[in-house]
């Protein structure tokens, strides 16, 4: 969540939202009787002299209190509805029913003095810097070229040698130089649009390799490759490789997350018997003392949106009693959890080992 603007005496703020759990935070946090605003469209209809009836559809910003929420987990979308009472246009609409449905990217603004705290706080953690890396990795079966930001980690291109080809040597070349003239121009392409760190993978040879491909081609290019990460295997297979091993650090969200669903999975294979799993079984041991993370995948965030057991756990969060980690979904890391039920806990006795 960005932080736009603040009125502290009017207990009114103006936020950007960035991501999904941006939705989550503003869905739980805006209550029946807070008033919202956005900027919006309105098909209003106006009656000629003749008693013919006209419409068009107008942009204006309307203020809503709020009397209904809901969710649609399938979009990622939330949605506020009540009566309007403030708009920035003479329209005769005042006290009419207006649905205000948001989505990432959008902009709001709330009025609640009562909340306000709670809104500067997350536009507080909003102003991280936001950060991107891009991953060559390669190896004499494939070269990928994958983006990993806060939003996931995205393929955004893959090679692969063709195995009959790599007995005709004169082929093979043929094709490499094409490979390696296809890379450079879509490092290029990113690099002009941002400042993504450029980090590259490879068993050690192939690393070399790749590295002076790209220096031969474009030497900007080359000097902003930041790092050399040796692995076992090249390719989207190598990526996989690293954010189990964390050699990527974990700066970014779906780093971050990859090393901590790795650490869990192994504290899982020492003792079983202290991971929880499931709504039911992860709130009960949230209300003992035994309750220390709790990992959950977006998806059955959205899924429970209203349902009480999750709303009981995230108070538990906000509150500092666990930790609470969101796992991005459609990765490697989100299917791990998935796989356990999509929100799991782990004592406090595994976590201090």
């Amino acid at each position: 969540m960005k932080l736009l603007a603040v009125d502290k005496l009017r207990g009114w703020a103006r936020l950007a939202i960035t991501n999904n759990m941006d939705l989550v935070n503003l869905y739980r946090l805006v209550k029946p009787g807070d008033v919202v605003y956005q900027e919006t469209s309105r098909e209003v209809k106006k009656e000629r002299a003749s008693g013919e009836v006209d419409s068009e559809r107008i942009s204006l910003k309307v203020g809503i209190t709020v009397e209904k929420k809901s969710v649609d987990p399938l979009m990622k979308r939330i949605r506020f509805q009540g009566k309007i009472v403030f708009t920035d246009r003479d329209l005769n609409i005042l006290k009419k029913y207006h649905t205000i449905q948001l989505s990432r990217g959008d902009v709001i603004e709330i009025e609640s003095r009562e909340r306000l705290p709670y809104l500067l706080r997350l536009g507080e953690e909003g102003r991280e810097r936001v950060e991107e890396m891009v991953v060559i990795s390669g190896d004499d079966e494939e070269l990928a070229l994958v983006k990993i930001d806060v939003d996931g980690i995205k393929v955004l291109k893959t090679w692969k040698v063709d195995g009959a080809l790599k007995r005709l040597v004169y082929n093979v070349e043929m094709q490499r130089e094409k490979v390696f003239d296809e890379l450079v121009h879509k490092l290029k392409e990113l690099t002009s649009k941002s400042r993504p760190k450029l980090v590259l993978m490879g068993t050690t040879v192939h690393a070399d390799v790749i590295a002076s491909e790209i220096r031969n081609r474009d030497v900007g290019i080359s000097n902003l490759i930041v790092r050399k990460i040796p692995v076992s295997v090249g390719g989207v297979d190598g990526i996989r490789e690293a954010l189990r091993r964390g050699v990527l650090g974990e700066d970014l969200k779906p780093l971050a997350d990859a090393i901590q669903v790795e650490r869990v999975m192994r504290a899982i294979l020492k003792h079983p018997e202290q991971i929880h799993i499931g709504l039911e079984e992860v709130a009960r041991t949230c209300r003992t003392s035994r309750g220390a993370l709790v990992l959950a995948t977006e998806d059955i965030i959205w899924e429970n949106m209203d349902n009480a057991l999750l709303d009981e756990i995230l108070s538990k969060a906000e509150k500092g009693v666990i930790k609470f980690r969101a796992i991005l979904s459609d990765t490697e890391a989100s299917d791990k959890i998935k796989s356990l039920g999509g929100i799991i806990c782990l004592e406090k006795k595994v976590l201090e080992e």
